[in-house]
């Protein structure tokens, strides 16, 4: 039986801590290597645990030229380009003529809501010229297929979720302080609105707000200069952590709170309920890791955001119980019973026609 070949975009470095590449690490060593090759791009180191994998094949991405790189690699005869992306290289291929792509068929996963925010103009552009023009569309969640059936109206083949690995993020291996520890873990940009942690901090003062992420376009001097104007004292900043770090904070703390509203699942919420951490969310995209009540709220304004997590701070049996639920939750999206969803879309997807 010939094999599915598979290219996909994300790169796949060890210290890459972009959602779409630790997804991808965790997706492609699951596929089965008597039905698939897939090629990834790294381009100083890569996950060691790609290298152990027979049916991977890694390919470093030079400095210079890397659009060319990539393009070339995309007319190789692939069955399936992954994780169409936003990018020059991704710009080009969408728009070469169908006959020079031969039988490939390019997927885009949709992964959040559409922000109708102010986009860079480069970003925009690239979204309303390749979003329309892929082959074969995933949606991470029913909400986020639904936003993006809305606004590119392209159909939605496939719901697939992303996963958590349920045995390193339910270990006990963290103290918890004598009081309540408030948790956010997320990229500093004002997309995932940190200065809510921030006034939420300057309410609780009682109450340690931890901040793991890395900084974004200087988003974190934005963070820092607004910590100054509340001069709350109980906030600490710690930066970008590998997975394992963030287990670590995780076993530490009590409550995690995301402020973001335009999200799909956020697997940071599924590693907290792994963890064991009711969960604060925004209801906007109807994230299926937090069900309101159980093990989690989804709010819908800041000051419901604010009144819940006073009940989860003043209340450490509701905690409890919240986190126990979270963790059954979470095993329903063990990384290996995920991973197989989306080896069933890509042999789906390989076999139709372009």
């Amino acid at each position: 039986m010939r094999k599915v070949r598979i290219l996909f975009l994300p790169l796949v470095d060890a210290a890459n801590l972009n959602a779409q590449s630790l997804n991808t690490r965790e997706i492609v060593p699951r596929l089965d290597p008597n039905q698939f090759e897939c090629s990834l791009f790294y381009t100083q180191a890569p996950d060691p645990r790609l290298l152990e994998c027979p049916h991977v094949t890694l390919l470093r991405l030079p400095a210079r030229l890397k659009t060319v790189r990539l393009l070339r690699e995309m007319l190789s005869g692939y069955d399936i380009v992954a994780y169409v992306d936003y990018s020059p290289a991704s710009y080009l291929y969408v728009h070469i003529p169908r006959r020079l792509r031969k039988n490939t068929k390019t997927v885009m996963h949709v992964e959040g809501l559409n922000d109708p925010g102010p986009q860079p103009g480069l970003v925009k552009f690239f979204y309303a010229t390749i979003a329309p023009n892929c082959d074969f569309y995933t949606g991470i969640t029913a909400r986020t297929a639904q936003d993006f059936i809305l606004g590119v109206h392209r159909e939605v083949s496939f719901i697939l979720p992303i996963g958590v690995d349920h045995s390193k993020f339910s270990q006990q291996h963290g103290t918890k302080s004598s009081f309540p520890t408030v948790l956010f873990v997320g990229t500093l940009t004002e997309r995932k609105r940190p200065l809510l942690i921030l006034e939420a901090a300057a309410r609780f003062p009682h109450v340690t707000f931890r901040l793991i992420g890395a900084d974004r376009h200087g988003y974190e001097q934005v963070v820092r200069k607004r910590i100054a104007e509340l001069k709350v004292n109980n906030v600490a900043l710690e930066g970008a952590m590998p997975q394992e770090a963030i287990a670590r904070a995780m076993q530490e703390s009590d409550i995690f709170l995301l402020p973001s509203r335009f999200e799909g699942l956020p697997k940071v919420t599924l590693e907290a309920a792994a963890s064991g951490l009711p969960c604060i969310v925004f209801g906007d995209y109807e994230t299926p890791s937090v069900v309101d009540g159980i093990n989690g709220f989804q709010v819908n304004t800041v000051e419901e955001m604010m009144e819940k997590l006073d009940v989860l701070i003043q209340n450490a049996h509701l905690r409890e119980s919240m986190g126990i639920a979270g963790r059954k939750l979470s095993k329903t999206f063990d990384w290996n019973a995920v991973a197989q969803l989306w080896q069933d879309a890509y042999l789906k997807i390989a076999s139709a026609e372009a």
